[in-house]
């Protein structure tokens, strides 16, 4: 079976943005609802042949102990009510949900993939860079969800080594150095990323950069800085690194149009029909995923969002 994993918080964050307009007579924003269901009908019309797994955080504390300000940046949306909302809908339908107490969705998603790429194609719909480490030709493709004047991209092996000139297997060590301002971690300052690039391809290993910079052709400014941020760069790699051995309880709803009624009638969302919408997901045709494609994309693509 081929599968497709999404990034819950995700698709429920982009969704609250891009109807932040919409509420019920009462006020209740109903954005994050409305765009998650769009979204998810419209992956299974274009992918019918894919189980659908939707991956949650679950009070993610891990890296919060390591960084204490990781995500420190992030804006605080009351969202919550709707999460709770979506997940009770998808308990109704023939899709799975999967979280892990302490983990973020990226790591459930990471034990996901080692977990289904097993049993065929794996999409990760996701638009967080991290994902990216994950990618594999022949198991693993990441769809980046299309977002005003981005469309909707395919990110293989080559699309990976196009937009950030290292391999998928690689990147882990790319973002210890580079850094990552979304989930506010530090990287090595005023660095050129072809110089990263460069070192990454050739070490393939954040200690093993350090321990050959005197080899290495560099500015004394350059060989400077990294010095001066090694540890930080070193303890990135707990925070980037995806944990793809968490032992997880993966719960697949029982289709109920009934179930979904409720919740539509709370959001006041008339034009999702709930017999329709449940009975979408009941069908799983089995054949071999089309491969995606190869895709070049711009050097700003994942600078501005997660």
């Amino acid at each position: 079976m081929d599968h497709i994993i999404i990034d819950g918080f995700g698709l429920v964050f982009r969704s609250h943005f891009a109807f932040i307009n919409l509420q019920t007579k009462a006020g209740l924003f109903s954005g994050s609802v409305y765009g998650f269901l769009v979204s998810l009908r419209s992956l299974k019309t274009r992918f019918p042949h894919c189980h659908i797994t939707i991956a949650w955080d679950n009070e993610p504390v891990r890296r919060k102990k390591v960084f204490a300000t990781y995500k420190g940046t992030r804006p605080r949306i009351g969202i919550f009510e709707q999460i709770n909302d979506l997940k009770e809908i998808f308990s109704h339908l023939r899709v799975s949900q999967a979280e892990y107490i302490g983990e973020e969705a990226d790591d459930v998603i990471a034990s996901l993939v080692q977990k289904y790429s097993q049993e065929g194609q794996v999409y990760i719909y996701s638009a967080d860079k991290d994902m990216l480490q994950l990618v594999k030709d022949g198991s693993v493709i990441v769809i980046r969800p299309k977002r005003g004047k981005y469309e909707e991209k395919f990110f293989d092996e080559e699309a990976v080594r196009e937009l950030f000139k290292v391999s998928p297997k690689n990147f882990v060590c790319y973002q210890c150095f580079k850094g990552d301002s979304i989930d506010n971690v530090p990287g090595v300052p005023r660095l050129p990323i072809k110089i990263i690039a460069s070192l990454t391809e050739k070490y393939q290993d954040p200690q093993k950069i350090f321990d050959n910079l005197e080899s290495e052709k560099l500015t004394d400014f350059q060989r400077t800085s990294l010095l001066e941020n090694k540890e930080q760069v070193l303890l990135n790699h707990q925070l980037v690194k995806l944990r793809t051995d968490l032992e997880l309880e993966i719960a697949t709803g029982i289709p109920n149009a009934e179930g979904v009624v409720p919740v539509l009638e709370k959001y006041e969302i008339n034009s999702v029909k709930a017999g329709s919408y449940v009975d979408a997901f009941v069908d799983e045709r089995s054949f071999t995923a089309r491969r995606a494609p190869a895709v070049v994309s711009c050097p700003s693509l994942y600078d501005e969002e997660d």
